[in-house]
């Protein structure tokens, strides 16, 4: 007589959030996030092996994955910003009004965020956080110029976009544009996941 065979349970391994970071100053994997969970707004981000600490804002459904994020959008703001004035001479050149509107919003963001970091500072340079204030004005500015430029050259061409048309599937007017590698390079989103 045979016996009976049991059916082989499979296991699937859960994957967890990580709680250890790597440092994008000294690049140890050392940075860790502190007073997540209590009630208050901010969460200290720091890294063991260099010391680099920074408070973040935070969420009451935050994450350490998530502080960590701003950490590293705070650390890296100032390429950023050199970065993103490069691409919108390229999109001026090229008269693409679309992404110059977004590139705007996000040069905004990061001149405000400068301005915050210049006032966590000891010694705080009044002219200097208000000059990134006004950087940031300037900006929004300049995004909400661009925007009217793309509804003027929309309506040029006879095609409106509003929120329901941006969303919806379009068979005839698919044009598929072709894309330079330094465009790719160039792109905001480029690197985000």
């Amino acid at each position: 007589m045979g016996r009976r065979k049991r059916k082989q349970t499979s296991y699937r391994r859960v994957k967890k959030l990580p709680k250890i970071f790597t440092c994008p100053s000294c690049g140890e994997k050392s940075v860790k996030v502190k007073d997540i969970k209590k009630g208050g707004g901010f969460a200290t981000v720091k890294c063991g092996h260099c010391g680099l600490e920074k408070e973040v804002l935070i969420n009451s459904i935050s994450e350490p994955v998530d502080a960590f994020g701003d950490f590293i959008d705070i650390y890296y703001a100032d390429q950023e910003l050199q970065r993103l004035e490069r691409r919108v001479n390229k999109l001026k050149q090229k008269e693409e009004f679309g992404e110059l509107a977004f590139a705007y919003s996000i040069l905004a963001d990061l001149s405000k965020v400068k301005a915050a970091q210049l006032l966590e500072e000891d010694d705080v340079d009044m002219d200097e956080v208000n000059e990134w204030k006004m950087r940031s004005e300037k900006y929004k500015r300049l995004e909400k110029d661009a925007l009217l430029k793309l509804e003027t050259e929309e309506l040029e061409h006879g095609i409106q976009t509003d929120d329901d048309s941006l969303f919806s599937e379009h068979d005839e007017s698919d044009i598929k544009k072709e894309r330079e590698i330094e465009d790719v390079f160039e792109d905001p989103g480029f690197l985000e996941f």
